[in-house]
């Protein structure tokens, strides 16, 4: 039997909380460039915000990594990039949450990646996109919806309840 593999590019495998060393640093040299060397001018204020908003995109850019998926019969295998795979006991794996990519409401549809996988260890294993973007992706979309179904299938869980209801964001658990 073929394995089915999931590719999924720019991804942040670790809780967006820790983005905020990234976000705080790059505020602070910004800040004090702007203080030290002009007098306040909204052009230049404006100038700047877009110099340190460009600056955090860039650098959490270079850090997301190629995430490879993949089930076999008793395990989730997970790559980062070239790296050898990870391998976790589906016995171990006692939920995770994703955003509802079946939906068919246009404002809900999704096509940005957000899994979280929680593991009987209290370990969790982010997996959450760099892109902010608003707009529906149909090709990301539909291979977030294939992801989210095979993952229900081989994991033999079910949307159990919201955990987000202003982000559709639902989590799946046998129980």
């Amino acid at each position: 039997m073929e394995r089915r593999e999931f590719i999924l590019k720019n991804v942040l495998p670790f809780h967006t909380g820790w983005t905020v060393l990234v976000i705080i640093p790059s505020m602070v040299l910004y800040g004090a460039l702007y203080y030290f060397l002009f007098d306040f001018s909204v052009s230049l204020m404006t100038i700047f915000t877009l110099l340190y908003l460009g600056t955090c995109y860039l650098i959490l850019k270079a850090i997301s990594v190629k995430m490879t998926i993949w089930f076999d019969d008793n395990y989730l295998y997970l790559k980062k990039n070239n790296n050898r795979y990870v391998k976790y006991a589906k016995t171990d794996i006692i939920g995770f949450c994703s955003y509802d990519y079946e939906t068919k409401t246009p404002q809900l549809r999704n096509s940005k990646i957000y899994f979280k996988f929680c593991m009987k260890n209290t370990q969790h294993i982010y997996l959450h996109d760099i892109e902010y973007r608003s707009r529906y992706d149909e090709e990301k979309g539909a291979e977030l919806r294939r992801l989210l179904k095979e993952t229900q299938k081989e994991l033999q869980f079910t949307k159990i309840k919201t955990k987000n209801k202003f982000q559709n964001i639902y989590w799946y658990s046998d129980h």
